[in-house]
Formats: C-alpha cells, sequence, structure tokens
C-alpha cells in the first residue's frame, strides 16, 4: 500500500546512533585528508629531496627526505588507526540502524487492521522486516568509508594533480565525463531490476511458506511433484532477475577498469613526450606523483561507482520499508481514551461493510440486532454468509462502512484498542499454539495468572484431565511449532482455555468445537454457560449442534440476517434453519 502524502526518512532511526555516525564520518575525513596528502609530499620528496647537479648527476638533502619521510610514515600510522575506528563506529552506527527499523517496523505491523495486513501480505512483511532491512544496514555499513572518502579524494586528487601538471591534468576532462555518463545510465536501468528481485524474493518466501506448513497434505495427496515444480518456477524467475541486474554490475566494474588503465596509458605516453621534448629528467618526477593522483581520482570514481550500486539495490529496499511505515492504518485508535469498557452489551446499528472500499456490493448488509451481557449467542449459516466477517467487526480488526457497533453501552470506535481487545477474546477457526510449554502457551493469555487460575480455565475448557493424565509432562510438556504434536481435537479445547483465562467480558469462538466428539462438546456448553454467567458468548458454527442450546441464534444468508430467535423458534419460522437442521440431524 503506498501513501504519496508522507515521505519515509532513515534519520529518525539513525538519530540513536548519531554519535558514532558523527565521530565516524570526522575521522574519515581526517583519514582521507592524510592519505591524500602523501603522493603530494612524495613529490616534494623527489622535486626538493634529490638534486640535480650540472653535471647531470643527484645529490641527496638527506635532512629533507627524512624530515618529510617521517611526517609520511606518521601519517600513514595516524591514518591507520583512524581507518580502524571509523570502520567500527560505522559498524555500531549501521547495525543499529538496521535495529532500530526492524523494531520500529515490527511495531507498527502489530498495529495493522487487517485490511493493511491483506493489502501487504504476510511473506512480503517477513521479506520487508527481515531481507530488506538487512540490506538497508549492510548497504550502509558497506558505503560510509567509500561514501566519505571518495568525494574528498576525487577533489583533491583533481586540485594536486592540476598543481602538478596542468598539461597532464587534461586527460581527467575526457575520461571523467565518459564515466559519469555509463554510471548515470548503468544506475537508471538496474534500480526497476532490484526492486524486481525483491518481489521476486517474496514470492520465493510465500511459496516455500505454503510448502512447508501444508507439508503434511502434500505428502498426503502425493502433490510432492507439482510443489517442486511450482517451486522452481519462482527460483528460476529469481535467478533470471538477479543475473541480469549482476551482469550489469559486472559490466561497470569491467568499463571502469578499462578507463583506468587507458588513462595510465595516456598520461605515462604524454609525460615521457614531454621530457624527452623539453629534455626535462624532473619532468618524469611529476609523471610519477601524477600517476598516484590518477590511480587515486579513477580509483575513488569507481568507488563511488559501487557506492551508487549498493544505494541502488538499497534504494529499492528502502521503498519497500517505507511503503510499510508511511501506510495509513485503516484503524484509527483513540489510544488517549480512558473509557472502560464496563459490560459484554452488544449493538449492530444498520452495519453495513465490505472488504474493498471500491466495491459495489457489501459483504454485511443492514445488520441489526442487540446483545445483553451473559448472553450465549450463536451465529449460523452456510459458507460464505459472513459469519466470521461479523464478529471481526466487533474487535475491529475492520472498520462498518456505514452504521454503528456499539459495546458496554457505547461507541466502540470510542475505547482505545488496547482497552477494547483486552477485554474481547476470540478463538478463531485455525486454533494456533507457539512454541514452548502447555503453561507457557496458556500464561500467553494472562502471564500473570496463578495456578488456580490456570487449572480453573482448563476445566472450562474440558483440557484439564488430557493434560494431566495424557501428556507425558503435564503442564510442562513441550508443544512443538504450530502444536503439531497434540491433536486437533486438544489443540482447540487448550486455545479456549488460553481465551478464558484472560477472564474477558465478551468471549468469541469461531468455529471452536469443529474437532470435538459430542459428549466433549456437550460439557464445554454446559461449563460455559454455567461457570461463566456473566460472560457474554458467541459460538459461530456450521453445526447446528453447537448451537442449538443457545440464548438466541442469528441466521445469516449472503450477508444479511435471516432470523434471529432460539432453536424452537427457528425451527418453525425460519426456512434456512429448518434446511440445515433437517439435513444435518436426519443423519443422527
Amino acid at each position: 500500500m503506498k501513501n504519496k502524502k508522507k515521505k519515509f526518512h532513515l534519520w529518525p532511526y539513525l538519530r540513536p546512533y548519531k554519535v558514532p555516525f558523527i565521530f565516524a564520518v570526522i575521522t574519515l575525513v581526517v583519514e582521507n585528508g592524510l592519505e591524500i596528502s602523501l603522493p603530494y609530499l612524495m613529490n616534494l620528496m623527489l622535486n626538493n629531496g634529490m638534486i640535480r647537479n650540472d653535471d647531470l648527476t643527484y645529490s641527496y638533502n638527506s635532512s629533507y627526505l627524512f624530515t618529510v619521510g617521517g611526517i609520511m610514515v606518521g601519517m600513514a600510522i595516524v591514518a591507520f588507526f583512524l581507518g580502524l575506528t571509523s570502520s567500527k563506529l560505522t559498524a555500531i552506527a549501521g547495525r543499529g540502524l538496521g535495529y532500530e527499523l526492524r523494531k520500529e517496523e515490527y511495531k507498527k505491523i502489530q498495529d495493522f487492521s487487517f485490511e493493511n495486513l491483506d493489502s501487504f501480505r504476510l511473506n512480503s512483511l517477513i521479506t520487508r522486516m527481515t531481507g530488506d532491512v538487512q540490506i538497508i544496514s549492510d548497504t550502509f555499513c558497506q558505503i560510509m568509508r567509500p561514501l566519505m572518502r571518495a568525494p574528498f579524494q576525487l577533489i583533491f586528487a583533481l586540485t594536486f594533480s592540476f598543481l602538478i601538471s596542468g598539461d597532464l591534468a587534461i586527460v581527467f576532462a575526457v575520461a571523467v565525463p565518459i564515466l559519469a555518463i555509463f554510471l548515470i545510465t548503468v544506475l537508471l536501468v538496474t534500480r526497476p531490476k532490484f526492486y524486481q528481485l525483491q518481489g521476486a524474493l517474496d514470492r520465493i518466501n510465500r511459496t516455500t511458506d505454503e510448502s512447508l506448513t501444508a507439508m503434511r497434505l502434500i505428502r498426503a495427496n502425493a502433490k510432492k511433484d507439482y510443489e517442486e515444480e511450482k517451486f522452481a518456477a519462482v527460483n528460476t524467475e529469481t535467478k533470471k532477475v538477479g543475473q541480469s541486474a549482476l551482469a550489469i554490475i559486472a559490466s561497470n566494474q569491467s568499463i571502469m577498469q578499462a578507463v583506468t588503465y587507458s588513462c595510465i596509458i595516456a598520461i605515462l605516453w604524454l609525460g615521457s613526450s614531454q621530457a624527452i621534448s623539453y629534455n626535462d629528467a624532473d619532468r618524469l618526477n611529476d609523471v610519477a606523483s601524477f600517476l598516484s593522483y590518477v590511480v587515486q581520482t579513477l580509483t575513488s570514481l569507481i568507488m563511488l561507482s559501487n557506492v551508487f550500486m549498493m544505494l541502488t539495490r538499497a534504494s529499492a529496499s528502502l521503498e519497500r520499508v517505507g511503503e510499510v511505515f508511511v501506510a495509513e492504518n485503516t484503524i484509527q485508535d483513540k489510544k488517549d481514551s480512558k473509557l472502560q469498557l464496563e459490560n459484554g452489551s452488544i449493538v449492530f446499528d444498520h452495519v453495513n461493510f465490505k472488504y474493498n472500499r471500491n466495491a459495489s456490493e457489501y459483504v454485511l448488509k443492514d445488520i441489526n440486532f442487540a446483545i445483553k451481557p451473559g448472553e450465549f449467542i450463536g451465529i449460523l449459516g452456510e459458507t460464505g454468509s459472513s459469519k466470521s466477517t461479523l464478529v471481526y467487526l466487533i474487535d475491529r480488526f475492520y472498520d462498518a462502512e456505514e452504521g454503528k457497533i456499539l459495546i458496554g453501552g457505547h461507541d466502540i470506535k470510542d475505547y482505545s484498542l488496547k482497552e477494547l481487545r483486552a477485554k474481547i477474546a476470540i478463538n478463531f477457526q485455525s486454533p494456533r499454539l507457539f512454541t514452548g510449554t502447555v503453561k507457557e502457551n496458556l500464561l500467553w493469555g494472562k502471564p500473570d495468572a496463578t495456578d488456580e487460575e490456570i487449572i480453573r480455565a482448563c476445566k472450562i475448557a474440558c483440557c484439564y484431565d488430557f493434560i494431566v493424565h495424557s501428556l507425558s509432562q503435564g503442564f510442562d510438556t513441550p508443544i512443538s511449532q504450530g502444536g503439531n504434536n497434540v491433536s486437533g481435537g486438544q489443540r482447540q479445547r487448550l486455545c479456549l482455555a488460553r481465551a478464558i483465562l484472560r477472564n474477558p467480558k465478551i468471549l468469541i469462538l469461531d468455529d471452536s468445537f469443529s474437532a470435538l466428539d459430542r459428549i466433549t462438546e456437550a460439557t464445554l456448553k454446559n461449563n460455559l454457560r454455567t461457570m461463566l454467567p456473566s460472560m457474554t458468548k458467541i459460538v459461530i458454527s456450521q453445526k447446528v449442534t453447537s448451537i442449538d442450546e443457545a440464548d438466541r441464534i442469528i441466521v445469516l444468508n449472503d450477508g444479511k440476517i435471516s432470523n434471529i430467535g432460539d432453536s424452537r423458534y427457528l425451527k418453525e419460522h425460519d426456512p434456512i434453519y429448518q434446511d440445515i437442521y433437517r439435513i444435518q440431524m436426519e443423519g443422527l
């Protein structure tokens, strides 16, 4: 999701490391000055330390040679230690920049609405937070030294070379424009290719994630070859885009070196020709010193070209990271609100909603109902009737396009998101456990819960017995990634216990009984009704048996409310409920 109104800048994330950054710049500038001065001092040594006699022999000014030579050695040593210092300071600032970007980007993503997450896609966000941020951090560390050195080196080298020989410096007038034109052309061509490369990496991550998380399904359906072919296709795309971009970079290096060697040959030929023409052997000293500056000048241009190449790739990553930072959250959080959610009453007042704001059709149409605190409400409907969408609006994963939603007697938008979501617990269709122990997973719902609270929540959720008697280490039993070492029914009940442990005002169960047997399901429903009387309970299900004992059932059909009432009333007055009831109950 791009936002043209806001711009993304790196400085706020580098600011905490401004001291090492500034000192890194200072040390690099001083080091540069010292290194650039060395060829000029060498030229002074050759011209003033070696005296040409009338008989064409040379004598040496030893004191001058030792003095200037000592200064050069001292400058080289100081430059060496300054280089080490600047490298360390640059690493501190660069890695710190990466740390700040990852931290703040993670916070930004955590605040995203579902609409924001839908627009970016999960795997793209992972790549932006890891790969793209790493490229930015690496580029900062790698370009600081050449970026500081190259401009100063270029300016000083050109200045000293003109001071030594204006005639020889003409060579630069030809070489520099050639290099500049070529470099600009390369930059314009490579930038979009690097953006394509990062997009290809997104697709690699998405395909890998899908295949690894669905490994059991793939093997069960013998789709190994199909998945390998699908991965090979996106992998080949990534290879081609990468090869195209890197081939241009490689040609840049070759052309830069070719121009450098051409300049050296031209200067040697021109300088030696002048020495012979003017019968001036000292001219060769100027050529030797001048060649040092030629190498420095062209090396600085090569360094700049490398810097621009790295910046070109980093700019693509920077743009992708920036898109996350400047994205406007579609859910505006009223963080300064002091309003407390006191009870679980819910009112939908003429609510309309659509996922795509530009779509003509609403997903939910003119939804009206009221729920009292502590009620047990069922939501029933065929697949695609927008049952889950309706409850997503309660927790403000999305905001309604039209109408109002009141919770606890107040507009849902008047609460802070932290307060709202602290008092509403949702158990999703696909229960998710985290790597850790059973107890750690339960405490994720309420970190300060006591053992008594944990045991009570587990008993309500009908998972206490299997934790104590079936799991090898009880509450200390490790849970593998995704909870794959427990059954689907056990996973559902553990996640439900985690939600109950939070003691919310509203408990929403989205098809959370699908993996339970009828006896466990009946016991669980009874526990919810009798042991949590003040908690509003909303159960979404396609199974009549999961909600037939609810105080009221909301029947949805194509995003509209077909009818509301208890099971007895709906069996007499609602044809949709009648059809679902007949089909499901006839087989029992």
